[in-house]
């Protein structure tokens, strides 16, 4: 996105009935000036200086926004909806608070994430995080097998270096297949698992049959600190080495299986190049063994059925985001759809 005025480039984002929708949803006003002037207000309040220019402004689970100030400074701004359990990507005061700690120091010992410049506050209805604006590197493709590994041996370490975390007040443990619905509460109002979508009964049977392994073989004593959306879209890279890693409101407390079992169900997924959203079967199992062999400890058959359990359920969960967007399956090849309806069994990672 070129820089622009932060009104202007509002209103232009806003032109997208999509776009209105998530910015209601999550400022409670799609309206372009009400939202650039309560920016402008806060970072004048909390940063000291107006804004000059926005680098890049989008809508998803949060509300971003990468500002240029006039004192030089880049700053990143994201505002989040403050949610319940029931919810995909539940967050609250405390675990963002407690996210942006950990945060703090991992950036602060030297692991790719950016510098946090204010704890989490209060901005209308939800809450505010700003980090600093970090765009080193570049984005590229997760079918590479050495960007795979990278992303593999990156989450073990970063699992490694948070253990120490665990314990932090805030954090909510284990809330992965644990809604008392087929599936949680979607991560943003564009997806709608209320209403009957024609094709959706072999997803949730997927799911169903899924969930079930994930809920029988729950380990309370395996939870790990670790990110919920370790996909390549969230990465930049320098010479095959992870750089920078955003979205750190993902940072939850889950059993470790199922913190990789996500991971290989979802790695090489960017709509910012033009890939396939979706990994091989094969890719999804290199995944893991690459994370196996980064952590230093074998899994067990029990555990690795377990993490297959979990990929296969989190693309489920894709595979019925895609269908509230595309009712009549459109947009299905190289989706999460295709690649479900494809595999062989009811589970994606065979081992």
């Amino acid at each position: 996105m070129r820089a622009t005025l932060l009104l202007d480039a509002l209103t232009e984002l806003l032109e997208d009935d999509s776009d209105k929708l998530l910015a209601g949803d999550i400022l409670g006003t799609a309206n372009s000036k009400e939202i650039a002037d309560a920016i402008g207000a806060f970072c004048v309040r909390r940063l000291d200086s107006p804004v000059k220019k926005c680098l890049y402004a989008g809508f998803s689970v949060g509300a971003s926004f990468g500002l240029a100030l006039e004192d030089g400074r880049q700053v990143f701004m994201k505002i989040h909806k403050l949610t319940g359990p029931e919810t995909i990507t539940a967050n609250t005061a405390l675990s963002l608070a407690a996210s942006s700690t950990v945060q703090k120091h991992l950036a602060e010992s030297g692991f790719p994430c950016p510098e946090v410049l204010l704890m989490p506050e209060a901005f209308g209805s939800g809450i505010v995080t700003v980090d600093a604006y970090a765009a080193p590197g570049e984005l590229q493709d997760a079918h590479k097998p050495e960007i795979r590994k990278a992303m593999a041996e990156t989450l073990a370490e970063l699992i490694a270096r948070t253990r120490p975390f665990r314990s932090l007040p805030g954090l909510i443990p284990g809330s992965f297949c644990a809604s008392g619905t087929l599936f949680p509460v979607p991560h943003n109002a564009l997806f709608d698992f209320t209403k009957e979508y024609e094709g959706s009964e072999w997803i949730d049977a997927i799911a169903g049959s899924a969930k079930a392994e994930v809920q029988a073989n729950r380990s309370p004593g395996n939870l790990a600190l670790g990110h919920v959306d370790w996909s390549v879209k969230h990465f930049r890279f320098e010479n095959g080495k992870a750089v920078m890693i955003y979205d750190w409101d993902s940072l939850k407390l889950e059993d470790e299986l199922h913190l990789v079992g996500l991971a290989a169900a979802t790695f090489p997924t960017t709509w910012d190049i033009p890939v396939l959203l979706t990994p091989s079967r094969e890719e999804s199992g290199l995944f893991v063994r690459e994370y196996e062999a980064a952590r230093g400890k074998p899994f067990t058959s029990r555990e690795l059925a377990t993490i297959s359990a979990a990929a296969t359920y989190v693309m489920s969960y894709v595979a019925r985001c895609e269908l509230a967007i595309n009712p009549n399956n459109e947009r299905y090849e190289g989706s999460f759809r295709q690649a479900l309806q494809a595999m062989n069994g009811d589970r994606y990672i065979v081992w």
